[in-house]
Parts: C-alpha cells; sequence; structure tokens
C-alpha cells in the first residue's frame, strides 16, 4: 500500500507526462479496472516476438533520460501495482473443487503478464512519436481491448 508521501511523489513524477498521454493512460485505467482478473491470462503472451523486442528497443530510444523517463517509470509502476495486486487477489474455485483453491497459475505467467502491462503502458504513452508497427507490437494483446475501449483510438 502507498503511503501519503509515495502518493504524493508519484502525483508528482507523473506531471512529466503531457495531458495527451496522461488523457490516454486515463482512459485505459477505467478500462484496465473492468477487466476480471481471473481474464488476465488472455493478456499474456508466451514469447517476444522480434517485432516486440524490435518496438522495446526504438521505445527505450524515445523514452531517453531526465524527466520524461521516470514520469513513464512512475506510470509503468502504478499500473503494475494495481495489476500485481488484483491479480493476487483473483477469485477462488470454491464452487468447482469444494476447497478454497486459488486460480492456477505459474510465477512466470504473472511475469509474462505484467510484462505485457509495462508494454501497454509505454505503448500508450508513447503512441505519438511511435510509428503503427511499434504501436501495434508494444499494445500486444491489449490492441483489441485499447481500441474497443476507446472508440478505436488509444
Amino acid at each position: 500500500m502507498l503511503r501519503p508521501s509515495e502518493v504524493a511523489d508519484l502525483i508528482e513524477d507523473l506531471k512529466g507526462l503531457r495531458a495527451e498521454e496522461r488523457e490516454r493512460l486515463e482512459r485505459f485505467a477505467l478500462a484496465f479496472e473492468r477487466v476480471n482478473a481471473s481474464n488476465y491470462p488472455l493478456f499474456t503472451e508466451i514469447n517476444v516476438s522480434p517485432e516486440v523486442a524490435a518496438a522495446q528497443g526504438r521505445a527505450l530510444e524515445v523514452i531517453g533520460t531526465g524527466s520524461r523517463r521516470t514520469a513513464i517509470r512512475a506510470a509503468v509502476d502504478a499500473f503494475v501495482d494495481h495489476a500485481t495486486t488484483a491479480y493476487s487477489n483473483r477469485t477462488t474455485l470454491t464452487d468447482t473443487f469444494l476447497m478454497n483453491q486459488s486460480l492456477p497459475d505459474r510465477a512466470e505467467d504473472r511475469v509474462r503478464f505484467l510484462a505485457t502491462v509495462e508494454r501497454v503502458v509505454v505503448g500508450l504513452i508513447l503512441w505519438d512519436e511511435l510509428d503503427e508497427d511499434d504501436q501495434v507490437a508494444l499494445l500486444g494483446p491489449w490492441g483489441a481491448f485499447v481500441d474497443e475501449g476507446n472508440n478505436g483510438s488509444p
């Protein structure tokens, strides 16, 4: 849980993002919160394709250093923290097994899921600075979800 000073720091860090970047993240955040955590595995990629790896490299070049990098890192951290908590608190399968078991998963499944969350957040922030192929690569399995939740735009 974030302490008040951490929240203030997070808000201050996000000021490094442009208004349109924050708006895209806010729209995604509202849609992201509606995704049932039991569906998170649908947004997991088993392998990172060469196209995704190349897009990540170009995104790192665009991000650069300094306050912009700090702002992007803060946004990524906020989404990853939320996703981590939601993933851990997923619904149990009590009706199926008549026992209190959580949904099956492995540590690598969580890591792969969180990597897609990181990529989509970076992709949405850098949207105006990336070519279409890199946009698609970074959105990955979130692509249709992002388009649907934003009426065809990020």
